[in-house]
């Protein structure tokens, strides 16, 4: 990357594209004319972090060359939460792959807790000379907390006093996490910026700058907010000299991903002009059902979407009682909330880089607590795990601790040694329960309120009374908004979305055969694949109810058609050994879907089963479906 053009000072976050995958978004990024990339830290499908095994992140690499783009970033957030030596070893694992993948820049989200200060200052006093021996700049990135504005983000590079240590500038986190003006003090600390988080912040009604929930505000083009780029970009070259990239953060959805490509396009011109010198141009007019916000679910049932295939798969799942209300999304997690007391949130952060450093993945969501339910002073916290080996259903732990003793809890139920658990013991409900989690996060998608919270009233009050064991609980978000109401029934982790409360008795009570609820099924989250999870619908509809609770061996047979598009699967019993059948799959194109109200592109894979049952099954007609 060159100084001496600003084109190629220019690169695109993978972010717009986050829902979409890696291909698409590096092709997207390519098409709107950037020659480079930056991966973020979290929120997007595919990233680099301190967990991510070195030949996992040159596949990565390797995709970006193959894209005719340079990889001019990777991003870093401080691990504060497990010592310092843990934090030290973090941070040099990403800098080791910067440095395996040419990358001289990585960009660090800074410390946003105050008790942590005096840490993250020696975290990055003892690694900014082991980055620059490997050619790696750390540049921090306002985050609030010690980058609340300029003149914060300048006392931190002074007491760190390491020509690695420098500073990456982000006006909208500026205006979001700190609620002042990004150009004050922007002159004193013009000379250690080594590079600009180029996000605007939006200047309409409703949309203030500074949430004190921590949600961030929706994804706006660069020069269509309140930013001023062409005043940072003349302060920083007249008092710094400012020669470093640009990476575009966010830019405005508008529902599929050839917008998306177009808006990236127009987010380049907009920072090629601020950097002339020129304002940027107006924001196009648009109809007004672009700029409303469309309902997801509304879209998806009238192109009469199949669900199958869209349940989110994890080795964990996490479900902690939180109050409400919870923060919104855009990657920001539900417990980032002050509201919640800071040792829980350390906790449940350390848990999640325990998880990570396994090479496991984990969904942490939140319950509101039940006046039934739950007790005053304590919080609930259960644990599903998918147990390695042929898919079954997922074990569970359920502890209720006092609520000083939650942060603990959690910590002991992440550590290496099971003893750990042994002061929890009294805490912990032993009896074998039914969770049904309906989404009713509405500050995340508009439609799991609407819809998800009516849904979860009417469940509640005719099945969640507590007999047969059955529990109903109100949760924050675990994705699939455009099929809501949707619910994930635990301890199986079976996801059911677009549901009803005049079809739901035949769901909790398992009556009738599920053939006629097919159509509500979004998969089981023991199976990563789409595929495996149709596969896994058509023997749910060829052995009815009497399918739960077995589990499953499924695995290509070897014949493999058409380029890839067609192959056999075979699927028995790993503990008797014999099969339920084979199914002959057939993947179609990826069908184009709108993933949420506010206008998040993606795509869903589509395919056709056929499934021959064995002759030692019931007797049963050779099922067939098509999903998407």
């Amino acid at each position: 990357m060159t100084a001496t053009d600003p084109r190629q000072r220019l690169a695109c976050t993978v972010r717009p594209w986050a829902q979409l995958p890696l291909q698409r978004a590096l092709r997207g990024i390519r098409t709107a004319g950037y020659g480079a990339v930056a991966l973020p830290v979290h929120g997007v499908r595919e990233v680099i972090t301190p967990a991510t095994p070195p030949d996992r992140a040159a596949r990565v690499g390797a995709l970006i060359a193959e894209q005719g783009l340079d990889l001019a970033l990777l991003s870093h957030a401080a691990d504060l939460d497990r010592g310092d030596d843990a934090a030290l070893r973090s941070l040099r694992r990403q800098v080791d792959h910067c440095a395996r993948l040419g990358v001289g820049l990585l960009v660090d989200m800074g410390c946003a807790e105050p008790e942590h200060a005096d840490r993250y200052i020696r975290l990055m006093v003892r690694g900014a000379p082991y980055a620059a021996a490997h050619g790696v700049t750390i540049a921090v990135k306002p985050h609030g907390g010690l980058t609340r504005t300029a003149a914060d983000t300048l006392a931190l590079v002074e007491r760190v006093g390491h020509e690695a240590f420098r500073a990456c500038w982000d006006p909208g986190n500026v205006l979001h996490y700190g609620g002042g003006s990004p150009d004050e003090g922007l002159a004193e600390l013009a000379p250690y910026v080594v590079a600009v988080g180029a996000r605007d912040h939006p200047a309409r009604p409703g949309h203030r700058t500074g949430a004190a929930d921590g949600s961030m505000p929706p994804a706006i083009t660069p020069g269509d907010g309140v930013v001023d780029f062409v005043g940072l970009y003349r302060t920083l070259r007249e008092h710094g000299g400012f020669r470093g990239p640009s990476a575009v953060e966010s830019v405005t959805k508008l529902g599929t991903a050839e917008l998306l490509d177009a808006e990236a396009a127009r987010a380049r011109r907009n920072l090629l002009d601020a950097l002339a010198g020129t304002r940027p141009a107006a924001p196009p007019a648009r109809e007004p059902a672009a700029r409303a916000r469309t309902s997801c679910s509304r879209v998806a049932g009238a192109a009469r979407e199949d669900p199958i295939g869209t349940a989110r798969c994890f080795d964990r799942f996490l479900m902690v009682e939180l109050p409400l209300p919870w923060p919104a999304g855009m990657g920001t997690p539900v417990w980032e909330t002050p509201r919640v007391p800071s040792p829980l949130r350390a906790a449940l952060r350390a848990a999640t880089r325990t998880t990570e450093e396994q090479g496991l993945t984990m969904k942490t969501f939140a319950a509101a607590p039940d006046p039934d339910y739950s007790a005053p002073g304590r919080i609930r916290v259960l644990r599903f795990d998918r147990e390695p080996g042929p898919t079954a259903a997922l074990s569970r732990a359920e502890y209720s601790v006092p609520e000083e003793q939650a942060a603990a809890l959690i910590g002991a139920l992440f550590a290496d040694d099971p003893a750990a658990l042994a002061p929890f013991a009294r805490y912990r409900d032993p009896d074998a329960r039914r969770d049904l989690v309906v989404c009713t996060h509405a500050s995340v998608d508009a439609c799991c309120g609407t819809r998800g919270y009516p849904l979860y009233r009417a469940l509640r009050e005719a099945h969640g009374g507590g007999a047969d064991g059955v529990r109903v609980w109100r949760v924050s978000s675990f994705g699939g908004h455009r099929f809501a109401p949707t619910l994930v029934d635990f301890p199986e982790g079976r996801y059911w979305g677009n549901l009803t409360p005049e079809r739901m008795g035949q769901l909790v009570h398992r009556t009738g055969h599920p053939a006629d609820l097919l159509d509500l099924y979004r998969g089981w989250a023991s199976l990563p694949q789409a595929w495996e999870q149709a596969v896994e619908r058509e023997l749910l509809r060829a052995h009815g109810w009497a399918w739960l609770g077995r589990r499953l061996d499924l695995r290509p047979s070897g014949r493999v058609e058409d380029g890839g598009s067609v192959m056999r699967v075979t699927a028995h019993d790993p503990d008797s050994g014999l099969p339920y059948g084979e199914a002959l799959v057939e993947r179609a194109e990826a069908q184009p879907v709108l993933l949420g109200c506010d206008g998040t592109p993606g795509e869903a894979e589509r395919h056709t089963v056929t499934l021959d049952l064995p002759v030692s099954a019931p007797a049963q007609p050779t099922a067939q479906g098509t999903h998407s």
